[in-house]
């Protein structure tokens, strides 16, 4: 069995993805203090950056994988749980630290 580590900062696989829209902003999400420069807005939705291959907010320094607006993280991020269902299915498909996107 892999390495079931939940340690947020060491793993990161929520926050990469190919799809651009994979993080919508939700209206819980209106008060928070957002960089609108991290952010899209398409068909009256508006999503987080992912231009990349991961979360424009996603700092990779250091060998970790820390949220640059923690504080102000929108709620589909403060929903995603380390040892959910979501997280090994995230950890499946990105692999720790985005490994399987990045080295393709």
């Amino acid at each position: 069995m892999p390495d079931v580590s939940f340690d947020c900062v060491s793993c990161g696989a929520c926050c990469f993805s190919r799809n651009p829209r994979y993080l919508e902003l939700l209206p819980w999400d209106a008060g928070r203090s957002l960089p609108e420069t991290g952010l899209f807005t398409e068909d009256g939705r508006t999503f987080v950056r992912f231009d990349c291959g991961h979360c424009i907010h996603l700092d990779l320094s250091n060998g970790k994988a820390a949220c640059s607006i923690y504080e102000d993280r929108p709620e589909a991020c403060r929903a995603f749980r380390a040892g959910s269902f979501e997280w090994a299915k995230a950890r499946r498909a990105n692999g720790v630290m985005g490994a399987s996107l990045l080295n393709h």
